[in-house]
């Protein structure tokens, strides 16, 4: 069974197109995560459209919990602020 991670960004943490510019960042490294690992699926063009969330999808089971636990600390390294949901 796979699961999914809708990530809801503050829009309150930076001024708008700044915090565009962030998210999308973001969504390419964990685009290139979930590709190196095989975890999950973030489609580019979601990430190239993102605004305020993303959604991960088709997360394996089993790595449900390394995948949330990898997102808070890049959410971290990248200064971003959300809510994790699934």
């Amino acid at each position: 069974m796979t699961h999914f991670l809708t990530i809801d960004f503050d829009p309150e943490q930076a001024e708008t197109d700044a915090l565009i510019h962030r998210v999308r960042n973001f969504g390419e490294d964990v685009y290139r995560y979930l590709r190196t690992t095989g975890w999950g699926e973030i489609k580019m063009a979601e990430v190239d459209a993102a605004m305020t969330q993303l959604i991960i999808r088709d997360i394996k089971g089993s790595k449900l919990r390394r995948v949330r636990a990898w997102i808070v600390d890049e959410m971290n390294r990248h200064h971003l602020s959300g809510v994790i949901s699934n």
